[in-house]
């Protein structure tokens, strides 16, 4: 079966915790592997933020080309993809602003040398063999938020579920189909918050749009607090204006598996059929795994992180 790990970040002694943890121990190659044959499946943002990303890349790399673990595309690469890339129109189409080096900086810093960036280079072209998204016999993996249409669609657009340089360029174009399909599979639902309000991030970027718990039923959300992924103290105890809201959520029966939101706090089952591990590991928080053995209905039981 499958051990399903959440949001990296750099973190590689956590990731290696973690590994033995469930049981994965180097081969004569030097690869984390399972005795009984089980995979690991991670979920996307490798790099950025963490002390130790070339090493997390090698070994998440390394367990892949040796059959040892699946890998989808995080939000994190599909970033590093457009920051490097040339926009025809002029400059990059992630743009060289503070903003977006500042989040990519740590990777950056770790692949500064001419040796090294030949190497950041390579790891670029790996990203684009990565799926956006995986549906397996029992369960689906995605990094941020599983949305049929958008699925459908970006299967319609690529082979695989894998990026293509030519995407790259359609979606990096606000507005387009393209860039809409990769934002709500890569990063999320959001919304803009009512009455003019803004927020800070865990950045310190002011936003003026929040995500939401897609996985929940709006209609049954007392509040913005329990709908919207922040708490905002101005909409405490105010009910969900869902006029402009697209009703739909995850209501499968096929456990889907995410990571990319920055929970804190105990690791928990959002829904019987849907769990996201990403526990903030960037942020003093845990690497969460779970332990995945066929089941339709997911158990608390089956979290596992190193303390």
């Amino acid at each position: 079966m499958y051990d399903l790990i959440g949001d990296i970040h750099g973190h590689a002694d956590e990731l290696r915790a973690l590994l033995a943890h469930l049981g994965y121990w180097p081969d004569a190659s030097g690869v984390p592997r399972h005795p009984s044959g089980r995979q690991v499946i991670f979920l996307g943002d490798y790099i950025d933020r963490g002390p130790k990303i070339r090493e997390t890349l090698q070994l998440v790399r390394g367990m892949v080309a040796g059959g040892a673990a699946l890998a989808i595309l995080g939000n994190h690469e599909y970033n590093a993809l457009a920051f490097w890339q040339q926009d025809p129109a002029g400059g990059y189409l992630r743009p060289h602003k503070p903003v977006n080096i500042l989040q990519h900086v740590r990777t950056i810093e770790e692949f500064r040398s001419k040796e090294l960036f030949a190497e950041w280079l390579d790891y670029l072209d790996w990203f684009l063999t990565l799926p956006l998204a995986l549906e397996l016999p029992g369960l689906r993996a995605v990094h941020a938020c599983w949305e049929p249409s958008q699925l459908a669609y970006l299967r319609q657009q690529l082979p695989g579920l894998r990026l293509t340089r030519a995407f790259l360029l359609r979606a990096s174009r606000p507005g387009s189909p393209e860039f809409t399909a990769a934002e709500i599979v890569l990063k999320g639902r959001e919304d803009r918050l009512p009455g003019g309000l803004t927020f800070a991030d865990k950045d310190g970027h002011r936003r003026s749009r929040m995500r939401l718990r897609w996985w929940q039923n709006p209609a049954t959300a007392p509040s913005y607090a329990a709908y919207y992924l922040e708490d905002l103290a101005e909409l405490r105890g105010q009910p969900v204006d869902f006029s402009h809201l697209d009703p739909s959520y995850y209501q499968d029966d096929t456990p889907v598996f995410f990571g990319h939101y920055w929970l804190r706090g105990t690791p928990q089952i959002l829904q019987p059929h849907a769990v996201c591990l990403d526990y903030s590991v960037a942020r003093g928080g845990q690497l969460i795994g779970y332990r995945w053995d066929g089941e339709q209905t997911l158990s608390a039981d089956k979290l596992v992180w190193v303390a």
